[in-house]
């Protein structure tokens, strides 16, 4: 699944990604949309970063670099 971070560029799993507000730095292990629509999988916590416990929303990232 591909979705946009918070500036609108791609990410999908495997894109290095900082969490806005914390300054942590990781990789998307899964990004979580089973019947979802796009701006719904934009805007909830659906995605898993490396080294971080529980989800954020795709719109709380910025994409530092793609796999």
């Amino acid at each position: 699944m591909m979705t946009y971070d918070r500036n609108r560029n791609p990410i999908t799993e495997g894109s290095r990604v900082m969490i806005n507000g914390t300054g942590h730095t990781g990789v998307i292990r899964a990004i979580h949309s089973d019947g979802m629509t796009a701006a719904d999988v934009r805007r909830q916590q659906t995605v898993e970063v490396e080294g971080y416990e529980g989800k954020v929303a795709p719109v709380e990232l910025i994409r530092l670099g793609m796999h």
